[in-house]
C-alpha cells in the first residue's frame, strides 16, 4: 500500500507571486513551481503612479477630501473622538486649530464652486468646529 495518493504525488502547475513591494526592488516570487506556465504568461506590469489621484477625481472633489479629512483630524486633536488607529483620546489643541484654519481656508477656495447648499453646509461645518475648539480650549 503507498503513502501517498496518486494525486498527492503531482506538484502544482501553477506559481504564487507575492506582489507586496518592499521599497524599489519591485516584486518578489516565494515560490515557482512551474517555469513552463510562467513563461507563457507573463506578470502584469506594476502600476507607475500609485500615489496619484485617479484621473477621473476632479480638483475640487479632491479638495473635498482633504476637508473631510482635516475636520477628522481637528475632531481627534480636540479630544472629541478616539484616534481610529490607537483607540486613545488625546488633546493637542495647537493641531487642532491648524486643522481647523486649513479646513477654513480650503473651505474658502470651494465656496465659489459648490453649489448654495454644499455652501451652507461647509460654513456650518467650520462653524461647528470652531466652536468645539473654544470649548476644549475652555477660553
Amino acid at each position: 500500500m503507498p503513502d501517498k495518493a496518486p494525486d498527492e504525488a503531482k506538484e502544482p502547475s501553477f506559481r504564487v507571486t507575492d506582489r507586496r513591494r518592499v521599497g524599489a526592488e519591485g516584486p518578489r516570487e516565494t515560490a515557482r513551481t512551474d517555469e513552463a506556465h510562467s513563461e507563457a504568461r507573463p506578470d502584469p506590469p506594476a502600476p507607475e503612479a500609485e500615489a496619484s489621484p485617479p484621473e477621473d477625481l476632479a480638483l475640487p472633489d479632491l479638495v473635498r477630501l482633504f476637508v473631510a479629512e482635516l475636520q477628522m483630524r481637528a475632531l481627534i486633536d480636540m479630544g472629541l473622538i478616539p484616534h481610529p488607529a490607537t483607540r486613545l483620546v488625546a488633546k493637542d489643541l495647537p493641531q487642532a486649530r491648524l486643522a481647523i484654519n486649513c479646513v477654513a481656508a480650503l473651505i474658502e477656495h470651494l465656496s465659489p464652486l459648490a453649489p448654495p447648499a454644499e455652501r451652507d453646509a461647509l460654513q456650518q461645518m467650520v462653524t461647528e468646529l470652531r466652536l468645539h475648539f473654544v470649548r476644549q480650549s475652555g477660553a
